[in-house]
């Protein structure tokens, strides 16, 4: 297993191109175009790579790091701006195999940490379906959690107006008086940018737009310029503004890779909401994706917001894995204590099903 600096990590992801990039056609978040903007962007310079390798039929990896304050503890290379995370990265045609060589040697290496967080990940997928068997082959305990619901659309050979006419008649209603009042106000327009030269203009936008909505100032702003960027340089880019008397006032970033397209950010000016131009701007990318890009699938990523249930058909879950040395005193006691919750939440479970008892 590899123990690398950020500098190091960078090189080692460069030079597996190819391997990354194949599983960023399934995960966009685990292709090296994110991968390497996420060590650019988010990691920190103390930060320790633990890379475990396998080269037993293909090459097979796994991403992980600690950090100096926690060094007994190892995390999935991921944050909150990736809704998956693929575990296992790999060419093998044996899986198994490779998975058990992977976990062999996180479950061995020496030192040894107490514990291990993959999340989220995809619980129906063949590594997150293993992952807590191969651990538990080599006597650590897992414990699987919730992380976030994951709202999507399959859509291969659907039409805009077959899609539209299927949606909830309160949000068609609305989109179709909304889009009417709008095509007839003087300035009023919607904009698909995807080009290069164009970008820097339109995240210029996004933040101004972002700035006047609802949400929290990001904590890296320039994470998510930058995303822009690299999107736009590799056709990815769907960057959806509307403008109201020449004014933008709704704005959505959007990214599509091998035939999915990602809703990734979206703001609308607090000011303008009686124009719902969220509604429109939506109604206007789904039409692009399925009449130009058309793709196969809509990912409405990290979240159960009740607007998602309106726009997508299918909910799915993403989980993580926490996995516990229980050879390390310190990965015993979190064991413990995980378990104890867990049997806590059981017990709360069964006694709300038993409901009241009257003597």
């Amino acid at each position: 297993m590899l123990s690398l600096n950020r500098e190091e990590m960078v090189t080692f992801v460069r030079e597996r191109t190819d391997l990354f990039d194949t599983a960023g056609n399934q995960n966009p978040f685990s292709s090296s175009a994110w991968i390497l903007h996420f060590l650019k962007n988010i990691a920190e310079t103390d930060w320790t790579f633990f890379v475990p390798e396998s080269r037993t039929d293909g090459e097979s990896v796994m991403l992980l790091y600690s950090e100096r304050r926690a060094p007994h503890r190892r995390m999935a290379l991921t944050n909150y701006y990736a809704s998956l995370y693929s575990p296992m990265i790999s060419s093998a045609r044996n899986k198994n195999t490779a998975l058990s060589q992977l976990v062999h040697q996180l479950a061995r290496s020496k030192p040894g940490c107490a514990v291990i967080n993959f999340s989220p990940l995809d619980q129906e997928a063949f590594d997150g379906i293993s992952l807590r068997r191969a651990f538990s082959d080599y006597g650590w305990y897992t414990r699987k959690y919730f992380c976030f619901g994951n709202w999507y659309l399959p859509c291969a050979g659907l039409t805009f107006e077959e899609y539209m006419s299927q949606r909830p008649r309160q949000m068609y209603n609305t989109w179709v008086r909304k889009s009417i009042k709008f095509e007839k106000k003087q300035g009023a327009r919607l904009q698909i940018i995807t080009d290069l030269p164009d970008t820097a203009m339109a995240m210029e936008i996004y933040h101004n737009i972002y700035s006047k909505s609802w949400k929290k100032p990001e904590p890296y702003p320039d994470f998510v310029t930058d995303w822009a960027k690299i999107c736009a340089e590799n056709g990815w880019l769907r960057l959806g503004i509307a403008w109201v008397d020449d004014v933008p006032i709704a704005v959505q970033f959007w990214f599509t890779v091998n035939g999915r397209a990602y809703i990734f950010k979206l703001a609308y000016d607090e000011e303008y909401s009686k124009w719902s131009a969220g509604t429109i701007l939506s109604a206007h990318l789904i039409k692009y994706s399925l009449e130009k890009d058309r793709v196969i699938e809509i990912d409405y990523l990290t979240g159960d917001d009740n607007y998602k249930r309106s726009w997508m058909t299918h909910r799915r879950e993403r989980v993580g894995v926490l996995a516990c040395n229980l050879r390390s005193p310190r990965g015993l006691a979190i064991a413990a204590t995980e378990f104890m919750g867990e049997l806590s939440k059981r017990w709360r479970n069964r006694s709300s099903n038993i409901g009241p008892i009257h003597t």
